[in-house]
């Protein structure tokens, strides 16, 4: 077991659920040296946030690709392509200096980053191939 994962809340400086879990928790690591981390929980992007990037943005970046720049993409290279570009974290050497990037998973993203990364992808969308992708509740119809 690496890792386990038990949520909780505080009132008045104190955990109201999950006490005995997190105890339990601790006791299968007897022996072992452990890192804790407590961290705010976040609401992790939402199905229609998903659902938007993969109808929407998506299917818009293959669309650019294949008109400007006369290329066929599947949608998971293009969902590749915006990782790389928008959604990486950044690891460096500390004995060399150099510098990273690695991509992150969307799966990883809160509602809000979700939402940036989807700012960064209009924008991109429109600075290179002249698209105006809509917003998520905007109605419009698309012809690709």
């Amino acid at each position: 077991m690496n890792s386990i994962e038990i949520n909780s809340n505080v009132v008045n400086g104190v955990l109201k659920r999950n006490r005995t879990r997190i105890q339990d928790a601790i006791k299968c690591f007897e022996g072992k040296e452990i890192t804790i981390t407590i961290k705010r929980k976040r609401k992790t992007r939402s199905n229609n946030q998903n659902a938007y990037y993969w109808s929407v943005l998506v299917p818009l970046m293959v669309h650019g690709v294949k008109n400007e720049w006369g290329e066929i993409w599947s949608n998971e290279k293009a969902h590749e392509f915006f990782k790389m570009h928008f959604l990486f974290y950044e690891k460096i050497n500390e004995l060399t200096g150099e510098v990273l990037k690695l991509p992150k998973s969307t799966t990883e993203n809160t509602t809000v980053e979700m939402e940036e990364y989807h700012g960064q992808i209009r924008e991109f969308l429109k600075e290179w191939f002249a698209i105006d992708a809509p917003l998520p509740n905007e109605e419009i119809k698309l012809n690709l």
